[in-house]
């Protein structure tokens, strides 16, 4: 009998680890690998798309990511179940779960955190699979979004900061890295200092030019659209602003040089999560069947190249979606006319709407809800607009707005949600909250061999298997502490000081160097300079370039740097 035991415990302890490993055992490598985020997109969102999809086209029932669903991601960050998309897709990127706001930076530990911690690393950048992937083996970059790019998804991929909204430190981190293929929002983000910039490193800038992006044959290029965030893609002008699709399949194009040692791309949709938080459905399912378009073209380019890797999760959910309420009665026996028949009549978001009640002549607002809503506007809908600060047109004046909407529960000084909350009475769907949520997400993934993960996944083991992709298992932490070295320790033994205010971004690290010139080292950037003060004071120091760029932190007071910059600096 105990021979027996000890015989089942032995083939048990054999099988333990792969009844609940979830990643493969043996993951081939590959050339390129291709990450797609719909931001903040709940499996609810998965429904109402492919219902949206197949009201309007019958024959359509699925989704192109539909074959490649394989399992569920719990993500979360460092200290809280419900994630940040600064935090979640950075430990997609890095392995580690941070902070909420966090840019691929080490957390700050606290009496709940979820993962251990430790706490001598707080606020320390962490290397990307971006980042590992291009220094290690020459892998060309890409990031092809809607928000602003240095909103968190793409930040995340290639720049650091404990902050999220520092888009003036975080955006010249993703220049001088430099990505070699960026398409997304945030022309008035992208300093003509940075322009500059770009263009010493030879990469075309295309602002606002949609043929230019088209025509373009080079192997790098930035093209952004408007100030900030892109259009949603139902208000977007399509002779003015590309698809999602379009600029991936853009991105494929560019990036993928046989001669080149192959690339990673990031594709985000990011306005899902914006939608979501809006708890405008019609944008929720419309941004979905965009970023699937895009699916569709990234997992065209995989199948034929036989050497690409898709891997495809949100970074969280948001806004506790539902088809169906309380209100709507008999639910199960509703037909898709009463469940889907609104959704699928209106031809603008809700911020699209309010954008077209703003510009239009006064007066039209029943027209532009009939037009592009097939909404006839009810007494106190038109109220609710009339009480909207926003609201350019309206008869009310401004101090005396507030009235009647705010008893009816639809007043908001916001038009858009003025907008969004007539839409969602005429529609059957529920919403639990406007901010993030704590479900799990899906998991879709494509192999050339087959090797992709199943199961219900972590978000930490997301990034083991991305890193087993590139045969770079257990190199992120090790490339970290090299070129994310504290300034205190590279330079121990030389005179230094931080030129610059101590409340505000430094001008630069200087050293006292042995051979009495000194060695200036920028923030956010990979540049540096040597030379004698005269030679300064001349504007004729030596440039030199770093293996990669400076991140400075003003939490710790520390430049965070490579650790071979003295050598470059002997060297030179």
């Amino acid at each position: 009998m105990r021979q027996r035991t000890l015989f089942l415990l032995a083939i048990f302890a054999f099988l333990y680890p792969r009844l609940w490993a979830q990643i493969p055992q043996e993951v081939k490598p590959v050339r390129n690998i291709v990450v797609m985020i719909p931001d903040g997109t709940s499996l609810a969102t998965l429904s109402l798309a492919r219902w949206y999809q197949r009201y309007k086209q019958p024959e359509k029932i699925h989704l192109h990511l539909d074959s490649l669903l394989c399992g569920t991601v719990l993500t979360y960050c460092s200290d809280a179940p419900i994630g940040d998309s600064a935090p979640t897709t950075s430990c997609y990127m890095t392995g580690i779960p941070s902070q909420s706001g966090f840019i691929s930076t080490y957390p700050v530990a606290t009496d709940h955190d979820l993962y251990p911690l430790d706490p001598k690393r707080a606020y320390q950048p962490l290397v990307t699979l971006l980042e590992a992937g291009k220094w290690k083996f020459g892998k060309r970059t890409g990031l092809v979004v809607t928000c602003e790019f240095p909103h968190a998804t793409p930040a995340d991929c290639s720049a650091h900061s404990y902050n999220r909204r520092k888009y003036d430190w975080i955006a010249p981190q993703m220049v001088h890295l430099p990505i070699d293929v960026m398409i997304g929002g945030g022309t008035a983000i992208l300093t003509p200092a940075l322009q500059q910039d770009l263009k010493a490193q030879g990469i075309p800038y295309f602002a606002n030019d949609l043929q230019a992006m088209r025509s373009h044959r080079g192997s790098q290029m930035w093209a952004l659209y408007t100030d900030k965030d892109m259009p949603y893609d139902l208000d977007r002008d399509p002779e003015k602003q590309p698809s999602l699709a379009e600029s991936t399949r853009k991105a494929l194009d560019l990036l993928n040089d046989p001669q080149s040692e192959g690339f990673f791309l990031l594709v985000e949709g990011s306005k899902v999560d914006w939608a979501a938080h809006a708890n405008d459905p019609v944008g929720i399912a419309t941004e979905m069947l965009a970023f699937d378009q895009a699916v569709g073209v990234a997992f065209d380019f995989a199948r034929k190249d036989g050497n690409t890797a898709l891997v495809i999760m949100p970074d969280h959910g948001n806004s506790g979606l539902s088809i169906g309420l309380q209100r709507l009665k008999n639910a199960d026996k509703q037909s898709k006319e009463v469940l889907f028949g609104q959704l699928t009549a209106i031809k603008r978001t809700a911020e699209g709407l309010a954008d077209m009640l703003n510009k239009a002549p006064k007066d039209q607002s029943k027209e532009l809800f009939r037009t592009y809503a097939s909404i006839e506007l009810s007494a106190d809908e038109s109220d609710a607009l009339y009480q909207c600060e926003e609201y350019k047109h309206s008869p009310i004046p401004q101090a005396e707005r507030k009235g009647s909407a705010a008893e009816s529960g639809l007043y908001n000084s916001s038009l858009s949600a003025v907008v969004t909350q007539i839409y969602q009475r005429h529609m059957p769907f529920g919403f639990t909250t406007h901010s993030h949520t704590g479900e799990e997400v899906f998991l879709a993934a494509y192999h050339p061999q087959g090797t992709r993960p199943t199961g219900m996944i972590l978000n930490t083991e997301i990034n083991d298997y991305l890193c087993r992709l590139w045969n770079l298992q257990g190199e992120l932490p090790r490339l970290t502490q090299k070129a994310y070295a504290p300034h205190q320790e590279v330079f121990k033994g030389y005179n230094y000081r931080i030129e610059g205010k101590a409340d505000a971004t430094p001008l630069y690290l200087e050293i006292d160097l042995p051979s009495a010139q000194k060695l200036r080292i920028y923030p956010f950037t990979s540049k540096m300079e040597v030379g004698s003060l005269r030679q300064f004071k001349r504007n004729q120091a030596t440039r030199l370039q770093a293996p990669n760029n400076a991140v400075w932190v003003d939490k710790t007071q520390t430049f965070y740097l490579n650790r071979q910059v003295l050598d470059l600096v002997s060297k030179r």
